[in-house]
């Protein structure tokens, strides 16, 4: 998303910050349901991002689609979206799924603060870590005789063992609804938009064996210091590295791996 439908986002992020206050959690299902109408409609789709159009038209169009359907803390935020201008014809269904994750991530907060928030956070990470490494999972997320219901109980049961509320509708969505990405993708996009809101980064770590606490408190503290923000650690064990650590963070890569060095000594050699 980029150019003036950044700015659009903005302003419809604004409104959920309003009508967000009390109903968090359902706002946030209500609003990937529009999402999800939105995708199948293509003529109210593009009715609804259409400039010629005057706001009044396109808020009525809202209005008569969605009025009882949905609450009006939901109608309001939507009414929002369809008054900005959108630069792709996707941009307006992604923008409400971002601010519908954002919805869950209030209620989750709502729920139990900054705990809670980080364990949706760590539920998504582990279920794209589980994913990214099991040929079957990912089969099993794509398989067109499975059913919906059967995509979103594999999702959540990919999440790990404490699987908050808030994990369990993301999870669902990723799994059955990625919206024409992989499960594993649309999780990490929710991730990244969780920790973009606690103004966070993720540090992408792979590490040849598992660390210990004293050793990710290092880490964690160190990269604080070199990125100046509170970064939330994503660790990966992937024995063919050999040894040393390679992490992301953002576009910038730091590969202090055994298996680069020797691949780099290789083509220094060749």
């Amino acid at each position: 998303m980029t150019g003036v439908s950044t700015e659009s986002l903005k302003k419809v992020e604004a409104a959920l910050q309003t009508n967000a206050s009390q109903h968090a959690a359902s706002l946030a299902e209500e609003l990937f349901a529009v999402v999800d109408v939105i995708d199948r409609d293509g003529t109210l789709r593009r009715a609804l991002i259409d400039p010629s159009r005057e706001i009044e038209s396109r808020t009525g169009i809202v209005k008569a689609v969605f009025a009882g359907k949905i609450s009006d803390s939901a109608l309001n935020v939507v009414a929002e979206a369809v008054s900005q201008r959108w630069s792709e014809e996707r941009d307006l269904a992604d923008a409400l799924e971002t601010v519908a994750t954002l919805s869950a991530a209030i209620a989750a907060e709502s729920r139990g603060g900054v705990e809670a928030l980080e364990t949706v956070v760590n539920n998504l990470l582990i279920f794209i870590n589980t994913v990214n490494t099991s040929a079957q999972a990912q089969e099993a997320l794509v398989d067109g005789r499975a059913s919906n219901e059967a995509k979103k109980k594999l999702a959540i049961s990919l999440g790990g063992t404490n699987v908050a509320p808030e994990s369990q509708l993301l999870l669902e969505r990723a799994g059955a609804r990625p919206r024409g990405l992989t499960a594993a993708r649309v999780a990490q996009k929710f991730v990244e938009i969780i920790v973009k809101r606690q103004n966070r980064w993720i540090a992408r770590v792979t590490a040849a064996r598992p660390l210990s606490e004293a050793q990710i408190v290092k880490l964690q503290n160190a990269l604080n210091k070199v990125y100046n923000k509170n970064l939330k650690l994503d660790i990966t064990i992937d024995p063919a590295v050999v040894g040393g650590l390679r992490v992301q963070v953002g576009d910038e890569i730091v590969d202090g791996t055994v298996s680069t060095k020797l691949s780099e000594l290789d083509r220094a050699v060749a």
